[in-house]
């Protein structure tokens, strides 16, 4: 598919459309050299879904790329460029996304916050089709399902946290109902 731009022209000799969009490789000023994949994608931060958010669909940017792309909030990656990409640099060409790779390990900048696989307590995971893949290796091929998981410790210390609670509750409330000696002697 090709990303086309939409203008209409009015001349003397009548009106003239040029088209825009994506269109597929053999539609009309379609190139036969191009790529043209796509498949499913997640993007994830502590649970929230970010891939179809409206500011990281190509429709919205000024500066969206061909390479690999995201559109109308349909939750897939699209790959039209002339050169294949890795997950890693089609991250980093998605709007406001920015993927590098610090000391071995990923870190993923989403709308300027950064998440470092480096620091204590946060993860970020990254599968194809069910398995684990180095980003900075794989190429997605056509239909792939592309999986981005991204886990802080914050949401690792809210769950902990709410199951500590649920644990000190439940102690207190069995030591209250515990019967023992009253101070007449009896039970």
């Amino acid at each position: 598919m090709q990303r086309r731009t939409v203008l209409s022209m009015a001349g003397a000799t009548g009106g003239m459309l040029a088209l825009s969009g994506c269109l597929s490789n053999s539609g009309l000023f379609g190139s036969n050299d191009r790529i043209n994949k796509n498949g499913e994608i997640t993007i994830t931060v502590d649970g929230e879904s970010f891939e179809t958010k409206s500011q990281f669909q190509s429709e919205n940017v000024d500066n969206e790329s061909a390479a690999f792309h995201l559109h109308e909030s349909n939750g897939r990656w699209y790959m039209e460029g002339e050169e294949p990409v890795t997950v890693a640099e089609g991250i980093d060409l998605l709007p406001s996304f920015e993927f590098e790779t610090v000391s071995g390990s990923p870190v993923v900048t989403i709308e300027g916050t950064t998440y470092d696989a480096g620091e204590s307590g946060t993860e970020l995971t990254f599968t194809l089709d069910g398995e684990e893949i180095d980003p900075t290796e794989h190429e997605p091929a056509d239909g792939e399902e592309i999986i981005v998981e991204i886990t802080t410790e914050s949401e690792t210390e809210t769950a902990d946290d709410d199951a500590a609670a649920e644990t000190d509750a439940a102690d207190e409330s069995g030591s209250a109902n515990e019967t023992g000696p009253t101070s007449d002697g009896g039970n």
